[in-house]
């Protein structure tokens, strides 16, 4: 083989690698797992990875609207790790438009301190920028998961 040719070949390999993570990177379904898989796993590191630096968050809770930074949601996301022995994330549905995705994703968990297990939906939309979420909306039940784990009245 000629050196051009060599040359050649290692140029395509390294355009056809970077194409290809072009593509993880933009695959929404696979983004949107990787989110969830951070959750799954209380990895804030690869929670963060994930994130603009400028994200910014708005999740329907139950005293209403939280909005959310990066710290604030690795912040949640330990609170989380902390409260349950295991949580498994399934993406039910997504779809994908102009930078957004949305999804419906189902959570089960176990409840450390009451060893219940509980099963909850939620509805999630992801702003999408240069392959990082910059900005989220969603909501839970989390009242039907607090009735699920038996920790009574939620205020």
């Amino acid at each position: 083989m000629s050196r051009t040719t060599g040359t050649l070949l290692a140029v395509a390999s390294a355009l056809g690698l970077a194409v290809s993570l072009r593509r993880r990177r933009d695959d929404p379904r696979l983004l949107v797992e990787r989110y969830y898989g951070a959750w799954e796993h209380g990895d804030a590191e690869a929670l963060r990875e994930l994130l603009a630096r400028d994200y910014r968050g708005h999740v329907h809770a139950l005293a209403g609207t939280e909005e959310r930074d990066v710290d604030a949601l690795v912040g949640r996301l330990e609170s989380h790790a902390a409260a349950f022995e295991w949580t498994e994330f399934e993406v039910c549905d997504l779809l994908r438009d102009d930078g957004r995705v949305a999804a419906r994703i189902r959570m089960r968990a176990r409840h450390r301190e009451t060893a219940r297990e509980g099963e909850i939906e939620g509805l999630v939309i992801l702003r999408v920028a240069r392959g990082c979420i910059a900005e989220e909306w969603s909501s839970w039940d989390y009242l039907g998961l607090a009735e699920q784990l038996g920790l009574g009245q939620v205020a």
